[in-house]
């Protein structure tokens, strides 16, 4: 892998990155910022699109829209509106174009299977399967997985110069680093193997019995559902792994990029340490910091004594807030200094907002906000 390149604002790494991955947990806003990103992007030129990953729907419910879907959506005239009704200083116009997708599992699957079964007839084998389904929703690091395939099949188009991939939400920031190596372990060959092993030996080896009770448990015609969605996993399993080799080398690839949203607290920095040791670990690019959420622009100081006295416990609560955001930020200055990475990644502070993001014209203020570095 070549040596990290520095880059010190947003701006940079959409002008050297053809595509940016926001990685963070849960509930730390990463759809809204994911979508400002791409929405930052179009302003600067580029032909943008967001994808979301997201059960919740947040990315409509952030661009103020009834429902987005599998086929790109066109944000442009929306984009161009909120651009002329508030223009920025910073950008005398806006040239760019801006989409957005929230892919559908099953879709993806499907050309997933298109792109992987050597015949159609494993293709419908697998589809038409009843785990198929289970195995979308509950298989850890499929919904992952399956954004993957997402991006790349949509970076083999070429439709757009910039992509912005909001992973699915995690209790966990390192899940969708973990997800392909999670996937992989499926098409393990001893793993697969057995699915396919003769019917003599799983008698002789007392399996008949075994399987019996399964069925009892698992209902009449689950264990031969599994079993035959297992033996397709062994027809595709050498495509399969060859597709994995290419996504992962698209992602270890100067063209992409990843980025942290994350949420000032004591556990920010040991958060941070941990994902940037993954990136590397993985061979990928950790281009930046997105602290989210920040309350430095609140002003408490200048509050009078008559204020104070309103709202005694509101604004102890508030100092409380801001003094424990203050110390995670000068970690994380510290960080910045002290790290050998640290000094080549950008970072930025993003306002607690009033209310939620509803609107394109919302998203807007928020895309013209990544200016704010550390303060």
């Amino acid at each position: 892998m070549s040596p990290q390149k520095s880059h010190h604002s947003l701006d940079e790494v959409i002008q050297k990155r053809r595509i940016l991955v926001t990685c963070g947990t849960g509930g730390v806003g990463k759809t809204t910022l994911s979508a400002a990103i791409a929405m930052r992007a179009a302003v600067l030129g580029k032909k943008a699109v967001v994808i979301t990953v997201d059960p919740a729907k947040r990315l409509a419910t952030s661009l103020g829209l009834k429902d987005l879907g599998d086929t790109p959506m066109d944000l442009t005239p929306l984009l161009k509106r909120a651009f002329a009704d508030h223009p920025p200083e910073a950008f005398k116009k806006c040239v760019g174009t801006l989409a957005a997708i929230v892919p559908d599992s099953r879709t993806t699957f499907e050309t997933f299977m298109k792109g992987l079964a050597p015949t159609t007839q494993i293709m419908e084998r697998v589809l038409k399967n009843p785990i198929v389904d289970v195995f979308a929703r509950e298989f850890s690091g499929a919904n992952e997985y399956l954004a993957l395939e997402r991006l790349y099949h949509l970076d083999l188009l070429k439709e757009y110069d910039f992509i912005v991939l909001d992973t699915p939400p995690s209790r966990n920031t390192l899940a969708f680093l973990e997800a392909p190596q999670l996937l992989a372990r499926l098409f393990e060959e001893k793993l697969v193997r057995w699915f396919v092993l003769p019917a003599n030996k799983i008698a002789a080896a007392g399996m008949r019995k075994a399987m019996g009770i399964l069925e009892k448990i698992t209902g009449e015609g689950f264990m031969t559902h599994l079993f035959d969605f297992g033996g397709a996993l062994f027809e595709i399993q050498e495509n399969f792994l060859k597709n994995l080799k290419a996504i992962n080398a698209l992602l270890q690839s100067q063209d992409v990029g990843f980025l942290l949203v994350t949420v000032p607290t004591p556990e920010t920095v040991p958060e941070l340490n941990h994902f940037v040791d993954s990136v590397k670990e993985h061979g990928f690019h950790f281009d930046g910091i997105a602290l989210n959420r920040t309350l430095s622009y609140l002003d408490t100081e200048s509050a009078t004594a008559a204020d104070r006295g309103k709202a005694s416990q509101g604004f102890e609560v508030l100092d409380a807030l801001k003094a424990r955001e203050q110390s995670a930020i000068s970690e994380l200055k510290n960080f910045s200094k002290k790290s050998a990475i640290g000094s080549q990644i950008f970072y930025t502070q993003l306002p607690e907002l009033a209310r939620d993001v509803h609107s394109v014209e919302d998203l807007f203020h928020v895309a013209m906000a990544f200016d704010h570095s550390l303060s």
